[in-house]
């Protein structure tokens, strides 16, 4: 059975575009790097190229493009140690071993530069655009970790890290305390299982975790400890011998909010919004920090300032959002001009060369 993982590798984030493509394709034997702008089909190449290998029966992860829910800006083949990946910005991308690990595909080859030089002036407006959209809602998602860390200061003025630390003890006993064995070669990856879009925010979490036997659901409000948590038992899983995948918050990259750790099959997240995860699965677990670490009152006590903040940091990541379909809209239109521009069918014609050096 063919078994796909979804995930990003950049993200719209509250300090701007934040790139882990180096961690996602960290490793890699092999890596095709495609360069070419804006509608050059560099993801229509790696997705049927992603449907060759789905076809030979290999396991596939897919790296999802933040800024347009219906692309992919990615692709990975772990059982080939094999990459293809869009390699234009905001996640440049350039070859270290050129001809040895990574090769360039250019689709800018096959563009017909002469037909863009008469539309120039529009490509060019909708170029700087789409980069002051992106930067009103970077400047806004800034705004929202702001008002973010206000709700923080008001929860972590009744915070137990005395009863925090005991969860986490009581948590690292239940993970670590039946015998295993270390992993022969100890593998720590970062990857994002979600991302602010221009559809709002997106998760892959249940794709991520499908085959994982135990998870532990992380609740809690702002500064009640849950990424504190998840970096502690990270740490110590690699202490003890064990591969950890790391998913940095995709609004705060700083923040973790879900670690795996494969040998054991655990997946250790934080389940509240915007990527609320409730138990239904059997071997699913809450802990809930807010309940065990913190003393309720204070949403009794602040609830006039609580609920302000509340509202005004939604307000804030709508708007953000709403700058990002602006340009998605505004990128969509550039797009369509550069299609104009390209000879498809050597696209396709170099693809095929590419699938066939693996038949």
């Amino acid at each position: 059975m063919v078994q796909i993982k979804n995930y990003y590798a950049g993200s719209n984030s509250s300090v701007g575009f934040y790139s882990l493509f180096n961690e996602a394709i960290k490793g890699l034997n092999r890596l095709y790097i495609l360069k070419g702008g804006p509608g050059t089909g560099k993801s229509t190449f790696m997705r049927k190229v992603g449907l060759f290998f789905m076809g030979k029966g290999y396991k596939l992860e897919y790296l999802h493009c933040s800024s347009d829910n219906q692309s992919i800006d990615g692709l990975v083949v772990p059982e080939l140690s094999l990459g293809f990946v869009d390699g234009t910005a905001p996640h440049v991308i350039e070859p270290r071993y050129p001809g040895v690990i990574e090769k360039v595909i250019d689709l800018g080859q096959y563009r017909n530069d002469s037909y863009l030089e008469k539309q120039s002036k529009e490509i060019i407006k909708l170029t700087d655009d789409i980069t002051e959209a992106f930067q009103a809602a970077y400047q806004v998602f800034s705004e929202a970790k702001s008002i973010h860390l206000e709700k923080e200061k008001v929860y972590l003025s009744t915070m137990d890290f005395t009863k925090a630390d005991k969860v986490t003890n009581e948590l690292s006993g239940k993970i670590f305390g039946q015998p295993f064995e270390r992993d022969e070669q100890i593998r720590v990856k970062k990857r994002f299982f979600g991302a602010a879009t221009p559809r709002g925010a997106v998760n892959f979490i249940e794709n991520i975790t499908e085959d994982i036997d135990k998870r532990y659901l992380i609740k809690g409000r702002p500064g009640s400890g849950k990424s504190t948590l998840m970096k502690r038992i990270g740490k110590e899983a690699e202490e003890r011998g064990l591969s950890v995948e790391y998913f940095p918050c995709a609004f705060d990259p700083n923040s973790i909010d879900m670690i795996i750790i494969p040998t054991l099959s655990v997946a250790i997240l934080d389940a509240t919004a915007p990527h609320v995860v409730d138990p239904f699965r059997i071997n699913d677990e809450v802990i809930d920090m807010f309940k065990l670490c913190m003393d309720p009152r204070i949403e009794i006590t602040h609830e006039k300032e609580l609920t302000k903040l509340n509202t005004d940091y939604k307000n804030k990541v709508a708007l953000g959002t709403n700058f990002l379909s602006e340009a998605k809209r505004l990128h969509d239109k550039l797009e369509n001009i550069y299609m104009g521009a390209m000879d498809f069918r050597a696209v396709d014609f170099k693809r095929e060369e590419v699938i066939k050096s693996f038949e």
